[in-house]
């Protein structure tokens, strides 16, 4: 709701440089005027304020002997006001908001995914009669209750949802995998087996690190999505959630979606004979925990192979069954 709410007002980010900064944050606090987003810079400081109070802070500026610049604007007034002396556009574009608002709250679509053995037409019909399907309205559907009635009717599903993308309603269904039947007959008088594990480790080893993490909003209105940022910087890891106004338990098709970027940094560095042999050991306990963890160990044999660039480990084992 604050991001809302600032976006509807308008905020600009601003320096203020060349004068006495504590003093100039002590003032502006004390005269009723919220600044955020407070960072050093060099000879001053860095933030923010509403458009609206913008103006104020010149005068107390001026007092503390320094001088404001305004580095970036953002919100509704801004993205407005070249748009003033154009209300027949203003006017279709609310015209086309409120079409599409409208036609987002239907569904006009269904769609099955990840089905293999359940036919796409059995779950279509289970889902109309269970009030899923084209023309109703996203309001009437409790998706968290299709999907327990979903798991209840068809045995052959361990995991259903209804994702809303849209006017499409997109059903991804997961399907239990049968176990593999055992051969018998085959396994029958083997107890003692011999296996082999090889494991190869690069003496140049990568390390990766978090440099930062960026967090930019998006405003959802009524279908349309408004950037509330100037600059995008796609990241190494991105993620997404999104908050949607909810009024007397009615979700509005009106939130902001925050995305994460994680922006990572990477260095090569060259390890010891030492410190390979140890990796190499590490990875091989990892391999035998994977590969053996039915089975006991009963002799092990290793061998070490190291030359310029990578260090080969060979292990032999004699196993049987637990």
């Amino acid at each position: 709701m604050i991001f809302i709410f600032r976006f509807l007002l308008g905020w600009v980010e601003f320096t203020f440089t060349g004068g006495f900064k504590e003093n100039f944050i002590t003032k502006c606090y004390a005269k009723g005027i919220e600044i955020r987003s407070i960072s050093n810079i060099e000879n001053g400081i860095k933030a923010s304020c509403r458009a609206s109070v913008y103006k104020k802070l010149h005068h107390i500026a001026f007092e503390e002997g320094g001088r404001l610049r305004i580095i970036k604007k953002h919100g509704l007034p801004f993205i407005a006001y070249p748009l003033r002396h154009r209300a027949g556009l203003a006017a279709g574009a609310l015209a086309f908001v409120m079409i599409v608002a409208l036609l987002n709250s239907f569904v006009w679509k269904v769609e099955v995914v990840g089905n293999n053995t359940v036919s796409e037409t059995s779950i279509l019909d289970f889902l109309e009669q269970n009030n899923l399907k084209s023309g109703t309205l996203w309001s009437s559907v409790d998706r968290d209750k299709l999907y327990f009635e979903m798991m209840a009717e068809f045995e052959q599903l361990s995991w259903a949802h209804v994702n809303k993308d849209g006017a499409v309603a997109r059903v991804e269904i997961l399907e239990n995998t049968p176990a593999p039947e055992a051969d018998d007959d085959k396994l029958k008088g083997i107890n003692v087996f011999h296996r082999e594990l090889t494991v190869v480790i690069n003496r140049k080893q990568s390390s990766i690190y978090l440099n930062s993490i960026e967090k930019y909003n998006r405003l959802h209105f009524f279908g349309i999505d408004i950037p509330l940022y100037i600059n995008y910087s796609k990241g190494n890891i991105s993620s997404t959630s999104t908050k949607y106004l909810t009024v007397k338990d009615v979700e509005l098709p009106v939130g902001i979606e925050t995305i994460e970027e994680k922006y990572f940094d990477y260095s090569n560095k060259e390890i010891s004979d030492s410190q390979l042999k140890a990796l190499a050991k590490k990875q091989l306990k990892v391999s035998e925990e994977q590969e053996f963890y039915d089975y006991e160990i009963v002799n092990k044999s290793e061998k070490f192979d190291i030359d310029e660039n990578i260090c080969t480990l060979n292990a032999c084992y004699i196993i049987r069954r637990k």
